[in-house]
This record gives structure tokens, C-alpha cells and sequence, in this order.
């Protein structure tokens, strides 16, 4: 009998050193996982960006609700005008930076879990640069904008895979010669290069109206606005201006052509989805958080004011204007994509500056618009060039 209570005795101290042992190595794996994820930090949903720090800048997280914000990198050697982005399991960080001689902004892709740091876009020529990066849902790949400037205005949009430095270029902008000035026989005389038909297919195929070939500047060149990717990492949306270098007359726009466009990542296939019937240009878009709007800033003003903030079904491809542009908020800029389908935006009166500025918040739905501000460090933010962490 007492043999028998002893086994039993045994069997279950046994049981409990196994189950005491099994519980202490899950608690193990959880705070190696936590640890090797910044502290088990989640940033999707959050905002990402660059902010002035002094002499230099700092990269930060902030989450709009419950208002929380947190430094990730202190960045003393980096511009505010700088680009930062943190992979949604924060792991990574990304920022832009200019070389010494400031003719090249390079990109810096930083582990947050050691000193391990790249380097890319360094080697490129004088007058280029790397801008709106942004990290994909598979905290791997970063969607950027490249700019030549050493002449005039050309952009594309890329993919950058961070683990084998490949590099897969999306959508070409392009320059395009139309005329200049050259000397013949002593004589100097317009030269063209585009006749009016070429002219109008390439103002057609950027969503724009005919326009006659002596008012389209001497070239023609595209600009991209931010690429922004959908919440599930498949799609983009960007605007794409036709823009000229230089329009006759005071306060008469750069651009030719303006429109909104979707790459699908999956099939590769790149469509069009609107243009504006008024010649106004497109600024920033961006997806809703459910993934079926899309909103974009439409732009009347010839120096990019009087920006009307739109608004896109995806299903039924409509668009109609959710916050028309007025005295108090002339300027309206730098839209941010927030929960419950709402949208986050600057705004600036026409009276004043853009010191005067202030962030609010949209309901796309109902119209209803409140104040966002924002604190970093006990100073008000406005949250230029912050993005969405997808």
C-alpha cells in the first residue's frame, strides 16, 4: 500500500516539473519572439515619418487613436526633409538621406534589433534622388520614387527588395523634346521636334484635352505624386501630371494632363481609373482603410492651391467631391488614411500661412470634419510627409 502511494507521489510531482518546465519554455518563446519584434511592437495602423529634432531629425511612430507616439531612431545627420518608413513588425526602419555635397538623397534601411544597417541608391548621379518610400505588408520590399533632375524632370516608380538588393522598376515617367530655339544660316528659329498629332496622343494618354503645339512648352516631362499601396498590399494608386516647363501667360498652369492611376501588382497591368474634366491636376491619393475608396486631392489653383479633397467608389467608379476647398481651408494637403474609412488631411487658410496650418480629421460619408491635433514631444506636429504603416 504505502509502495503504491509512493508511485502515485511520483507520477504527479513528474506531471508537475513537465508541466511547470512546458510552461516555462512557451513564456521563453514568447519574449525571444517579443524581443526579436522590437519589444513585441505592432505598427500597423500606425503613422510614419520624419520630424525636425534639433539639428537634425528623428524618425517616428505615431498611432492616432488612442493618441501614442515613439521615437524609433534619432537621426542627428539627417534633414527634415527627409522620407522614414518602419516595417509594420518593427524590425526595419527606412529613411531617405542626402549625401555630403547634397546633390543625391540615397535610402538607409536600418534593423531595429541590432547595429545592421544598408545602404542603397548611394552610387546614383548628381541630381537624383529617392523620395515617398514606404514599407510592403511583407516587411521585406519598399515602394519608392526615383527623380532625375541634372536636366529636367523624370520619374519612375520602384521596388526594392531589401534581402537581394533587386530592383524592379513599375512605371516609367519620361521627357519629351518638343521645341527649341536653334540657329540656322545666322538666324535663330524654333525648331520642333513633336508634331501636333504626337502632341495630342501624349496629352490623351495621360487623361488630358488637345492642346496646340506651340503652347506646350519646349518639353514635356511626367511627375508622380506618392505611390500609396491598397490595405492588402496588391494594388497601387498614384496620380501622374503631364507637366511643361514653362506656360504662356501669368497664372496659367504647368500641367497639360492630369490622372489617377491603379497597378496591379499581381498581373502587372496598369490602368488608368480617372481624369478630371476640368484640366485640373491630381495631388496625393490614397486607399481607405476598407480598400474599396479612393481619395485624392484635385487641384485648380495654377501654383497647387485650392485643393478640393475627392472622393472614388472603386465599384461603380464615381467620383464626387467630399471637401470643397474655401477660405479657411485653401490649401489642403498631405492626406492620411485612417480607421473607419475616415481620412486625416492639412489645411491652410487662404489668409493666412502655412504656419497657420492645422491636421483634421474627414468623414468621407457624412461630411463631418474635426480638429487632430497632434503632440511630439509636447510640441505640435503636423505630421508632413507621415504615411501609413501597412
Amino acid at each position: 500500500m504505502g509502495s503504491k502511494q509512493t508511485v502515485n507521489r511520483f507520477h504527479i510531482i513528474a506531471f508537475i516539473l513537465i508541466l511547470i518546465v512546458g510552461l516555462s519554455w512557451i513564456v521563453h518563446l514568447l519574449i525571444a519572439s517579443n524581443q526579436s519584434q522590437d519589444g513585441g511592437q505592432n505598427y500597423k495602423g500606425w503613422l510614419a515619418g520624419i520630424t525636425a529634432d534639433g539639428t537634425g531629425s528623428q524618425l517616428v511612430a505615431y498611432h492616432p487613436e488612442p493618441a501614442e507616439s515613439k521615437t524609433i531612431l534619432k537621426l542627428p545627420n539627417v534633414t527634415p526633409d527627409n522620407f522614414g518608413a518602419i516595417s509594420s513588425d518593427g524590425t526595419k526602419a527606412a529613411y531617405t538621406q542626402w549625401n555630403e555635397q547634397q546633390t543625391v538623397r540615397y535610402l538607409v534601411v536600418q534593423s531595429l534589433a541590432s547595429s545592421e544597417q544598408n545602404v542603397f541608391f548611394d552610387n546614383l548621379p548628381a541630381m537624383n534622388e529617392i523620395k515617398t518610400i514606404s514599407w510592403f505588408p511583407d516587411n521585406r520590399r519598399i515602394l519608392f520614387v526615383k527623380s532625375d533632375q541634372s536636366a529636367h524632370v523624370d520619374q519612375e516608380i520602384g521596388v526594392l527588395d531589401t534581402s537581394s538588393g533587386n530592383i524592379q522598376t513599375l512605371v516609367k515617367g519620361g521627357i519629351w523634346l518638343v521645341k527649341q530655339a536653334e540657329e540656322e544660316n545666322g538666324e535663330e528659329r524654333m525648331k520642333y521636334y513633336m508634331t501636333q498629332d504626337e502632341l495630342d496622343q501624349l496629352v490623351t494618354t495621360y487623361g488630358g484635352k488637345p492642346v496646340p503645339l506651340d503652347d506646350a512648352g519646349g518639353y514635356l516631362m511626367v511627375e508622380f505624386a506618392a505611390p500609396v499601396l491598397s490595405p492588402d498590399g496588391n494594388r497601387i494608386v498614384y496620380s501622374a501630371t503631364l507637366n511643361r516647363n514653362y506656360a504662356k501667360g501669368e497664372n496659367v498652369p504647368l500641367w497639360l494632363a492630369s490622372s489617377l492611376w491603379v497597378y496591379d501588382l499581381t498581373s502587372g497591368k496598369n490602368k488608368m481609373i480617372y481624369s478630371p474634366s476640368d484640366r485640373s491636376a491630381i495631388g496625393k491619393a490614397i486607399w481607405t482603410s476598407d480598400g474599396s475608396h479612393i481619395a485624392f486631392i484635385s487641384y485648380t489653383g495654377a501654383n497647387g492651391e485650392g485643393g478640393a479633397i475627392e472622393y472614388m467608389d472603386l465599384a461603380s467608379e464615381k467620383v464626387k467631391t467630399i471637401f470643397p476647398p474655401t477660405a479657411e481651408h485653401h490649401n489642403n494637403v498631405n492626406l492620411i488614411a485612417l480607421d473607419r474609412n475616415e481620412i486625416s488631411f492639412i489645411s491652410a487658410p487662404k489668409s493666412g500661412t502655412f504656419k497657420d496650418a492645422k491636421r483634421w480629421i474627414l468623414n468621407p460619408e457624412t461630411g463631418e470634419k474635426r480638429l487632430m491635433p497632434v503632440q511630439l514631444k509636447g510640441q505640435n506636429a503636423l505630421l508632413r510627409n507621415f504615411s501609413n504603416v501597412q
